[in-house]
């Protein structure tokens, strides 16, 4: 509780060390999820970028989080971009208004640690993702093993009757 105020402090630096932390208790900062989604538009970028990390940590208890990480999406740096998207694979319920945006993600991105988790979140996404179907069908021959393999096994997954 404490840490999760700590990210509205006019501080920047304690809003860095206190996403930091947050980081560390992984699915435990479920309760600190309202206040770092509020950070993922910080004006200090080293901080949105902690907070989309601890996000990531979270896992299914980020799922009140999606809109905010979704909206971030399109401004992100490619490492806080990473790892908005790495949250919307580890929720488990990817939501379907993340998909146009992990599909450019899937086609553009130059980081495949990031095409990655669009397509793991896309396969989340299921059969509501149908239109992902050409971007998976192609980032299965993907240059990267990993990416190639979560196209692969998304693919079924979109296109299923």
């Amino acid at each position: 509780e404490q840490l999760a105020t700590e990210l509205t402090s006019e501080d920047r630096d304690a809003r860095y060390q206190a996403a930091k932390a947050l980081e560390e208790y992984g699915p435990e900062a479920q309760p600190a999820v309202e206040e770092l989604a509020a950070g993922l538009v910080d004006v200090a970028p080293k901080v949105r970028y902690r907070c989309a990390k601890a996000l990531s940590k979270i896992g299914f208890g980020a799922v009140g989080a999606v809109d905010e990480v979704t909206a971030a999406l399109s401004k992100a740096d490619a490492d806080t971009r990473y790892y908005l998207v790495k949250t919307l694979a580890n929720i488990e319920v990817a939501p379907v208004v993340a998909g146009p945006q992990l599909v450019e993600i899937l086609e553009n991105d130059p980081e495949s640690r990031t095409r990655y988790y669009a397509a793991k979140a896309l396969g989340k996404i299921g059969r509501e993702a149908r239109d992902a179907a050409p971007a998976l069908e192609a980032a299965s021959r993907d240059q990267d093993e990993r990416v190639r393999r979560a196209a692969t096994e998304a693919l079924p997954k979109v296109t299923r009757a």
